[in-house]
């Protein structure tokens, strides 16, 4: 108990700290296969210095990626100790694995005066958003289409027709939530181009903006 009263304080502390910062964080948005991800490696290689946050979950890891760097893996037993000590923002159970985002990991980045990138779906969205709002700019990537989504997901390596319904069926309820965000942006199939091209023109308006006003960056 007395860790966890110790864990919390500390985050209060953390939480002054980031209300003076500069940092800025924009979060990704949108239904699984929309290419947040896609999109975010585009922008990272135009814009090395931005800093991806990846979310903790207790998924196992697929064959090539690291911890810390697609995703931050954890068992069980740490994830509930991250909930109980109000580490994560937010939480949530998707295709019978839990999914987190964490609040240390976001408030490094910000406090930092960094520019930060994450993915994340609509609720985690509302939840950073909340706790940031003067350090969060959302982008909710949608595609074209369900039958330009369904052909992607169909080409996922290891994925089941239960698998793209299951996603699909998902879909329909987060598109439903698009307009509750900063931007909206369509990407669509061979269009990747254009999609990062619109997200790097947010992201520098945004950016200049807080230039200006001497807020955030």
């Amino acid at each position: 108990m007395r860790k966890q009263v110790m864990a919390k304080e500390a985050m209060a502390k953390e939480a002054g700290r980031v209300m003076h910062s500069k940092g800025h964080l924009f979060v990704f948005i949108g239904p699984g296969g929309s290419g947040k991800t896609a999109m975010i490696c585009r922008i990272q290689a135009e814009r090395p210095e931005c800093r991806f946050v990846p979310t903790t979950t207790t998924r196992p890891a697929r064959p090539g990626e690291a911890h810390g760097r697609e995703y931050f893996f954890a068992s069980d037993g740490e994830f509930e100790h991250l909930r109980l000590c109000g580490g994560l923002l937010e939480w949530e159970r998707i295709h019978g694995h839990l999914y987190g985002t964490s609040r240390r990991r976001i408030e490094e980045v910000l406090v930092a005066d960094a520019v930060g990138l994450t993915s994340l779906d609509y609720k985690g969205g509302r939840a950073v958003r909340h706790a940031y709002p003067r350090n969060t700019t959302t982008i909710f990537v949608q595609p074209a289409s369900l039958d330009e989504l369904r052909t992607r997901l169909e080409a996922r390596a290891g994925s089941t027709p239960e698998d793209v319904a299951a996603r699909l069926h998902r879909t329909a309820e987060e598109l439903r939530h698009a307009d509750e965000f900063d931007h909206v942006i369509t990407n669509r199939n061979g269009h990747l181009d254009d999609a990062v091209a619109a997200a790097l023109h947010i992201m520098e308006e945004t950016l200049a903006a807080g230039r200006l006003a001497g807020g955030p960056r």
